[in-house]
């Protein structure tokens, strides 16, 4: 059970921010015994939502998580949604190539990184000259020792060349993250490339396949999962868990200050009431603090308590995206649409950086189960391309619609349209990032004991990451506390 390993906790708890990593908290706290407060300020799950769109529920942000690695698939069973799990359909996804063409992503790879370069060269996403490149990994010496962080292309581009990074690496990982695998992070935004690297195995794409091969062994069933009435309804069953087990939820509230309890140990948190009728702004005493925020608004709050952890949390870049949902009549679009989706590398200079063909990808978003169409979802908007702020909600529409025309055969008007803007959704990790959260903390834990951080900002914008951050803010408190 998630939480279960937290240590027996007493007092009260105060979560700012319900987003899945704040509900995450808040569960193992209440079942690890203390008393709860979740404080959200527009509606809990964050990012996770989900909402009728051409007669089905459709993800509003993400629409599935990893199901193999820890975190999530627990926290969903947990709460009772083991029935109503889903595996998207065993469909191909592609990546846009030079001449516009749609060229299927190898299996055989970890994050971009091929562990069989035969499989890579059949795909075509590489030239020959780019394939003889990579393969003179296979033959490297061992090289010096890495450094303690570096940029996932400094280390792709040295061992496999510049087309593995630009053509497959780049769009995968930076897809990810909205960022530029030049500036991410390796041991944040990579850290199974950045294991790989330091397996000891002088060729990476051996390394790679090792590792892919342990995973595996491992491992069964499907990589990705999803609960069929969307992300949404993870979020909610997790508050509905919460509710019952007597947690307070505040919502539409928000964290207004946090600053030393007026006589002894803990924390003083005043809340402000938000919506259409504000309620009356209170105090709490509270003996801890998680706050689970985005990092501007954590850095905001620990400017008094913490500063240098605030400079930390205030010094993160973020990258903003847009999410455009369209249905169309299935004989405006050239069906079928066979795979679940594709990505586009910069270099192809679309305002589109990925579409889901949902309709495919999902069987219960197969035209059947709604209002006959055909779902599509693009997504537009990196940390080094900011059209989308210049765009109305019109502009947006009619650049993905058309783009969508050569790449998914979209031939006639959406039926129904549904744009989705996240302004500084995406934390980018620079180089050194986990060292630089690190001393956050360190500051947190001199100057601020009782208050600890949870959130995408921390390690991974991942629904499992972001739970496991959760998780480990109620287990460090745990610890705290020495009960």
């Amino acid at each position: 059970m998630t939480g279960r390993a937290t240590r027996r906790a007493t007092g009260h708890v105060l979560v700012a921010g319900g987003g899945i990593a704040g509900l995450a908290a808040a569960r193992a706290l209440v079942l690890a015994g203390a008393s709860v407060t979740v404080v959200e300020a527009e509606r809990l799950g964050g990012k996770l939502r989900t909402s009728p769109f051409a007669g089905r529920p459709v993800d509003e942000a993400a629409d599935t998580f990893l199901a193999r690695v820890p975190g999530a698939t627990e926290l969903a069973l947990d709460v009772g949604l083991g029935d109503a799990l889903v595996a998207p359909a065993e469909v191909p996804a592609y990546l846009l190539g030079d001449a516009g063409e749609l060229l299927p992503i190898p299996s055989e790879q970890l994050l971009g990184v091929p562990t069989d370069l035969d499989a890579l060269a059949a795909t075509g996403i590489c030239t020959p000259a780019g394939l003889a490149r990579a393969a003179t990994d296979l033959h490297a010496p061992a090289g010096p020792p890495l450094a303690d962080d570096m940029s996932i292309g400094e280390l792709v581009r040295a061992r496999l060349g510049d087309e593995v990074l630009t053509r497959l690496v780049d769009p995968l990982v930076g897809g990810i993250n909205a960022g530029h695998t030049d500036h991410l992070s390796l041991a944040t935004a990579a850290p199974q490339l950045d294991a790989a690297a330091r397996s000891g195995e002088p060729s990476l794409i051996r390394a790679a396949a090792a590792l892919r091969a342990r995973a595996a062994t491992a491992g069964s069933g499907p990589m990705f999962l999803t609960p069929r009435l969307g992300m949404g309804h993870l979020a909610e069953a997790v508050a509905a868990d919460l509710s019952a087990r007597g947690v307070e939820l505040l919502v539409p509230s928000t964290v207004v200050a946090v600053e030393p309890a007026s006589a002894g140990p803990g924390w003083r948190v005043g809340i402000r009431g938000a919506g259409a009728a504000p309620t009356p702004e209170r105090t709490l005493e509270v003996d801890a603090v998680v706050i689970a925020t985005p990092a501007p608004a954590a850095a905001r709050l620990l400017t008094g308590v913490a500063p240098a952890a605030a400079e930390v949390l205030g010094g993160i870049e973020h990258a903003s995206v847009a999410l455009v949902t369209l249905a169309f009549d299935p004989p405006d679009v050239a069906l079928p649409l066979p795979g679940s989706g594709f990505l586009v590398p910069r270099r192809a200079g679309l305002l589109t950086t990925a579409c889901s063909w949902s309709s495919s990808k999902w069987h219960h978003l197969a035209p059947g189960g709604g209002a006959g169409t055909v779902l599509l979802r693009a997504s537009a908007g990196r940390i080094d391309d900011r059209r989308i702020d210049d765009l109305d909600d019109a502009d947006l529409t009619d650049a993905v619609v058309t783009e969508l025309g050569s790449t998914s055969g979209v031939s006639g008007p959406p039926r129904a349209v549904r744009v989705g803007r996240w302004p500084g959704a995406f934390p980018q990790y620079g180089v050194g990032h986990a060292a630089r959260i690190r001393s956050a903390n360190a500051d947190l834990a001199e100057r601020a004991p009782g208050i600890v951080l949870a959130g995408a900002a921390l390690a991974g914008v991942g629904v499992p990451a972001c739970i496991r951050s959760g998780t480990a803010a109620a287990a460090a408190l745990g610890e705290r506390s020495g009960s």
